[in-house]
């Protein structure tokens, strides 16, 4: 009877230092700060580019000769900063541009002005405020460098939350570029695979 309860007080406590082994008691440990909820953000798929072309150049004729210059922009990371209790939220964007000189550069780069724009669930445009930016060469042809945006504020509805909006980015394009970025370029075929 005593080997008995001895037994059984002991396989009753192996349950209890499993779970507390394996993290499963109820007291949490450190639980780490999600931070604050930012929008979703994007990249305008027709505005992720510009290309400066030597003047005169026609659009559906472009020769790769006649490119001044080049660049693409990646999505943006996001810093938010969220009040409760106001619902406010500034966000703090920093994203890459990759940028390029081409044969028909000359002179200095080209502004490449740029835009950050708030849609809603519904596809509206809440706000779009534009930037100025120079290229940041550095003497080289080409070069990636950080572009950033502080303390931009997205006006958040009645009822509405950061994750309501989306963020996009792009180039703020003339006619003629977005003309270019919508024309389709040739793709080489591809080579059959050798036997």
């Amino acid at each position: 009877m005593h080997r008995a309860l001895i037994i059984l007080v002991c396989t009753g406590f192996l349950p209890l230092m499993g779970c507390e082994t394996l993290g499963l008691n109820s007291t949490p440990r450190d639980v780490a700060d999600p931070g604050p909820v930012c929008p979703a953000t994007a990249v305008l798929s027709d505005a992720a580019t510009v290309t400066k072309l030597k003047p005169g150049t026609s659009v559906p004729r472009v020769n790769p000769s006649d490119v001044a210059f080049a660049a693409e922009m990646s999505q943006a990371r996001l810093v938010c900063h969220y009040n409760r209790a106001d619902n406010k939220l500034a966000v703090d964007l920093n994203f890459a541009i990759r940028a390029v000189r081409g044969p028909a550069a000359t002179g200095g780069d080209p502004p490449l002005p740029f835009f950050v724009a708030v849609i809603d669930a519904d596809n509206n445009v809440v706000v779009k405020s534009l930037y100025n930016s120079q290229p940041e060469m550095g003497g080289r042809t080409a070069n990636t460098y950080t572009q950033s945006v502080d303390n931009f504020v997205v006006p958040l509805g009645m009822d509405k939350r950061p994750y309501d909006y989306e963020i996009l980015s792009g180039f703020q394009l003339t006619p003629d570029e977005l003309a270019y970025n919508r024309t389709p370029r040739m793709v080489p075929a591809p080579r059959a695979a050798a036997r």
